[in-house]
């Protein structure tokens, strides 16, 4: 059966499927990394997710089997490459070898889980029982807020709260959404700046020059959820993915051309200098949680 976990999603960070970060920022088109909001603290790379899904997995594993409760540890899935960078940059590289990612995405589907077939031949009582010890039964929760983001409420007798307590500390889903709603103003705000925005039209041009007629990053990746979305099976979903490669290059190539990584950079700088105080120890907390998290994981 899967489930839900406590999950912050924010349209403008997560541009991409899979609503993970999980590739480091490599080159951009004026030879720098690619931008990314506060640190790169929303960014964990794929060996890191692996470990800490795995560390959780286990740990819900030893929280059900303590409340006499059957419980297997669904695999991690597999990374399909790609980026989700907030500001929907990417490199030549990327755009190359994967697109933006979202048809292999699609076409890789979600993990299997193997919990799925063990409610089957119990009665509904025993499998409402299972469901209230992983997920919580409604009665202990918790809501969080925090500006930029929407409210998160959090059921907190389940296992699974249980194990991202003990992997990543009590107070890991605060700072998580805090910084999420940072990074969420930190975009709108560069996605407003006139240099961005100049730069984007520069960007805009090149692409129809190139035949794409679209105006924004989001609105080039727009056109391939469109066209996953409407292709189910997976051939249809592979000619999609050829698509996706040829108007990621071409994007790839118009953001190369036009400066925008530089414009991105440049705007994200004077946007992040006139943040509080509060913002960089907010992100300063996440980094460390995630940071002791990591270190418990390998253990």
């Amino acid at each position: 059966m899967r489930r839900r976990r406590p999950a912050v999603v924010i349209a403008l960070i997560l541009l991409a499927l899979g609503g993970c970060a999980d590739a480091p920022a490599r080159g951009g088109g004026d030879g720098g990394p690619l931008p990314v909001p506060l640190r790169g603290a929303g960014t964990v790379s794929p060996e890191q997710t692996r470990a800490l899904h795995e560390a959780e997995e286990r740990a819900v594993t030893s929280c059900m089997l303590r409340r006499g409760l059957p419980y297997r540890p669904v695999p991690a899935r597999r990374p399909t490459g790609g980026t989700d960078n907030p500001y929907g940059l990417l490199t030549g590289r990327d755009a190359a070898a994967h697109g933006y990612g979202i048809s292999a995405t699609a076409l890789a589907g979600a993990a299997e889980d193997p919990n799925e077939p063990l409610p089957a031949t119990w009665d509904a009582e025993r499998r409402a029982a299972w469901h209230r010890a992983l997920t919580g039964s409604g009665r202990h929760h918790r809501t969080l807020t925090a500006p930029g983001a929407a409210s998160l409420r959090i059921n907190t007798d389940g296992c699974v709260y249980a194990a991202r307590t003990a992997l990543y500390g009590s107070a890991w889903e605060q700072a998580e959404l805090t910084v999420a709603g940072l990074a969420a103003q930190v975009v709108a705000r560069v996605t407003a700046d006139r240099a961005f925005l100049a730069a984007q039209q520069d960007w805009a041009a090149c692409m129809r020059d190139a035949g794409e007629r679209v105006s924004t990053l989001q609105q080039a990746r727009g056109v391939i959820q469109d066209a996953v979305e409407r292709a189910a099976p997976r051939a249809p979903l592979r000619a999609v993915g050829r698509r996706e490669v040829e108007i990621a290059r071409r994007d790839a190539r118009c953001q190369s051309e036009s400066g925008l990584a530089g414009a991105t950079r440049t705007a994200q700088e004077r946007v992040e200098a006139a943040l509080p105080d509060s913002a960089r120890q907010a992100t300063a907390t996440l980094l460390s949680l995630r940071a002791a998290a990591l270190d418990r994981a390998s253990r």
